[in-house]
């Protein structure tokens, strides 16, 4: 029984290696809003349970470098998971930081723990509209069923960060600004048509304080396009999110694709 237990604990250490590497960029598990002992006692729990259901016993390498490689390997491909699904809240922060640049609202800046940095009101607003998405669709547990397949897919110490995964961390990062600019579309041009109207008022009327209204203009205008576009906004990021949950499956959970 205790030599049994003592086979076990390697296996238990590389999974908390690679949902550690998860847990850093994955929406919501990585929060910097839950407390640090929470998020390290939800990775232990969460490796217990795993390291159980793993039939195979780890064979550790015989030097220090190839288990720090292997270590390495186990904490990157947690980071590659994690931040594909990431990428989609970012998205639509910077869609939120660019609405709230066009209605004037970014003179209201508020610190945001969740990236550690300052952050507008309507970036947070979009990111929090994408968390309740990835929440009432079960992303979550979705994630967690991925994560739990891969270590079927991939055994620990035969996963690397290689050219594909670099690739297609790259080509992630294009979708997610192409993402944010369209979901940031309606209202740069909604604003540029505001911009024209305003500027043929302030050539007809020199008198009229264009600036003072284009202010309140711009902000009631922009409140409109934001309450109109919630829905199509949810429908957006209820595809966007799927999306990256397929290519994590696809990527890493299907073995056919795996294997390549």
């Amino acid at each position: 029984m205790v030599f049994e237990l003592l086979e076990r604990i390697p296996v238990f250490v590389l999974v908390v290696f690679r949902l550690a590497g998860m847990m850093l960029f994955a929406p919501l598990f990585g929060s910097t809003r839950i407390p640090r002992r929470v998020r390290v006692l939800l990775i232990l729990v969460l490796a217990l349970g795993i390291s159980g259901t793993i039939e195979h016993s780890v064979e550790l390498p015989g030097t220090t470098w190839a288990l720090a490689a292997g270590i390495g390997g186990e904490m990157m491909f947690g980071l590659a998971m994690g931040t594909i699904i990431s990428l989609v809240f970012i998205a639509a922060q910077w869609a939120g930081e660019i609405i709230g640049q066009q209605m004037g609202l970014n003179l209201s800046e508020v610190f945001d723990p969740q990236f550690g940095a300052h952050g507008s009101l309507m970036g947070d607003m979009y990111f929090m509209i994408t968390l309740v998405v990835f929440l009432s669709i079960g992303g979550h547990r979705q994630m967690l069923t991925a994560v739990r397949a891969s270590f079927d897919v991939l055994p620990l110490l035969s996963v690397g960060v290689g050219k594909p995964v670099l690739d297609l961390l790259t080509g992630l990062l294009l979708s997610s600004t192409q993402l944010a600019i369209q979901l940031a579309a309606p209202m740069l041009v909604t604003m540029l048509i505001v911009d024209l109207a305003l500027g043929l008022i302030g050539k007809t009327l020199p008198q009229f304080n264009v600036m003072m209204a284009g202010l309140t203009l711009r902000s009631a205008v922009g409140m409109v396009v934001v309450i109109c576009g919630l829905v199509l906004t949810s429908s957006v990021m209820t595809r966007a999110i799927g999306d990256a949950m397929q290519t994590v499956r696809d990527g890493w959970v299907t073995p056919q694709l795996a294997a390549r």
